[in-house]
């Protein structure tokens, strides 16, 4: 897939040869930067989703907006060997002044760019400059058909105002005659939305959205980490749909169906960057003390190499499950992520 993609160039073939070799031998250390990244314009938003530690104001990580000269660094470093950027993790990323700037330079790097909003903080002027800039594709997260429903978990959002602002951009999109970006609304389900599924594919299809993804809801994403199954699940089941096939918990063991048995794919291929620089090995990493070092105090190569991403992937690849404490380690103990 990314050996032939439209972003692909001689160098980001070589440096995916090399991954790939990586992924599939597990070393310690790399010899090939990612091919992917997450890169956080900012862990601010404005709305309070119940499950979010940004909406809980959880202080585990600083609250901020990255700056431009940071996400410059981080792409003429990593950009020449990136096939894909995630321009969002943690906040709403329009909230960012500086985020189409960050796109156009992205996309001079020829690289996929997706963003993930609740499409709130929304005008004229960021609806046209969303698809002049270039972004590939764009996730709207709005979690139900009424705002009843939407506002059990999305506190603070308008249901009217994310579909006017859906149907805004679909017209801008025909009007500036462009496929980009690629519009997914992203429904996640819960015991307070599971009757509007049906209602949202009817309401999507009126809307004209490329995509509508019905997708299962999961525990407290600042401590998903650290719980194990079954702590997930006594964490999130006041959430949980009464369909159970419509989750990734078996209700009857009160814990997740297939809990991951192989090695963490993140460690070898991709990594994440918070809006001040600080790098997390995952996206699902909330608590700044777990972070491996800050491309504001030295490169990313660097951290990609050293002793916390090295502990990290052997204990992942199974070589040595003695190795130091840090966040992945517990992770995979815990059987964590999907």
């Amino acid at each position: 897939m990314y050996y032939f993609s439209e972003f692909a160039t001689n160098r980001k073939r070589i440096n995916y040869f090399l991954i790939s070799l990586a992924q599939r031998i597990k070393p310690e250390r790399i010899f090939a930067y990612p091919i992917k990244l997450t890169v956080c314009p900012g862990n601010v938003c404005n709305l309070k989703c119940a499950l979010c530690p940004v909406g809980q104001n959880d202080k585990g990580r600083e609250k901020g907006l990255m700056e431009f000269h940071t996400f410059k660094k981080i792409i003429d470093e990593c950009g020449p060997y990136l096939y894909e950027l995630d321009l969002y993790n943690w906040g709403e990323p329009f909230l960012n002044k500086d985020i189409f700037e960050m796109v156009r330079y992205a996309k001079k790097f020829k690289i996929k760019v997706s963003i993930s909003s609740n499409l709130k903080h929304f005008d004229e002027k960021i609806c046209s400059e969303l698809v002049k800039s270039g972004v590939d594709h764009l996730i709207i997260s709005l979690d139900g058909t009424s705002q009843e429903s939407v506002n059990k978990y999305q506190a603070g959002n308008v249901f009217s105002e994310v579909i006017s602002n859906m149907k805004k951009l679909v017209r801008k999109k025909s009007e500036l005659n462009s496929i980009k970006p690629f519009v997914q609304w992203r429904f996640l389900v819960n015991r307070y939305n599971e009757e509007e599924i049906e209602e949202a594919k009817d309401l999507a299809r009126e809307i004209g959205v490329d995509k509508l993804e019905i997708t299962i809801f999961r525990c407290d994403m600042g401590n998903e980490l650290l719980f194990n199954s079954r702590e997930q699940f006594e964490n999130v089941q006041d959430w949980l749909p009464g369909n159970e096939t419509l989750s990734m918990y078996d209700y009857s063991n009160k814990a997740k169906k297939t809990p991951r048995e192989d090695a963490c794919g993140w460690l070898w291929t991709q990594s994440t960057i918070n809006w001040n620089g600080s790098v997390s090995p995952c996206c699902a990493v909330w608590h700044e003390k777990f972070d491996f070092g800050n491309v504001n105090n030295e490169s990313f190569w660097k951290i990609w190499n050293n002793r916390r991403y090295q502990d990290a992937r052997r204990v992942n690849s199974g070589s040595s499950i003695t190795a130091p404490d840090n966040i992945c380690k517990t992770c995979y103990l815990n059987k964590a992520t999907l």
